[in-house]
């Protein structure tokens, strides 16, 4: 419809604002396209375990997606506290489930906000998360999303609600747990995916 718009008006402006919401409309589609394509690949894929620095992860994910939380003047951290055990899971996997968790983060924290993403480990196992301080999640809530297409109550518009399913498939097939917490102070949710150790 946007195209067949701005091929019929002789309007410039109009032109640019159908060839804008063209262009929105094609990002979000992308964007739904690429998490059934993750989605996909977390269900089926064989799972590459090998050992991963998880602070050069975060660091990498937070690079990718820092112009975003830029674009809305967001204070994005990275916290991580080296495990004690070398961690072992699918790096493209958990860099997928990681990626989404942020995503979700700077979506729903207002602008001037703060998102950090952490990660650490003991000896039963490893975790990589994010926390913000946004709206957060009632209980309820926290307790039912994840299933997929499901949104909570605050979903902003363009959403698939397949990220945080993507996350939580990623922690099973890592036999773990995605966790959606509220954050210790304050507003917020803190999301963490954490998986096991092998020889436990």
């Amino acid at each position: 419809m946007q195209a067949d718009y701005a091929l019929r008006t002789h309007d410039p402006g109009q032109v640019q604002a159908a060839l804008a919401a063209l262009a929105a409309e094609i990002t979000r589609a992308t964007r739904s396209t690429q998490q059934l394509l993750a989605l996909g690949r977390s269900d089926t894929n064989a799972i590459d375990m090998a050992g991963l620095d998880l602070a050069a992860l975060l660091r990498e994910v937070a690079l990718d997606l820092l112009p975003q939380a830029r674009a809305r003047r967001i204070d994005l951290g990275v916290h991580a506290v080296p495990p004690p055990f070398p961690a072992v899971a699918d790096r493209q996997l958990l860099r997928e489930a990681l990626a989404n968790l942020v995503a979700n983060a700077i979506a729903y924290t207002p602008e001037g906000g703060t998102i950090n993403l952490l990660a650490g480990g003991d000896a039963a196992g490893w975790s990589v998360g994010v926390e913000d301080n946004g709206p957060g999640l009632s209980e309820e809530e926290r307790g039912s999303l994840g299933q997929r297409f499901r949104r909570g109550t605050r979903a902003v518009a363009g959403g698939s609600g397949l990220g945080l399913a993507i996350a939580r498939s990623i922690a099973q097939r890592h036999r773990g747990v995605l966790r959606l917490e509220a954050r210790g102070a304050g507003p917020g949710l803190h999301a963490a995916l954490w998986w096991p150790r092998g020889d436990t």
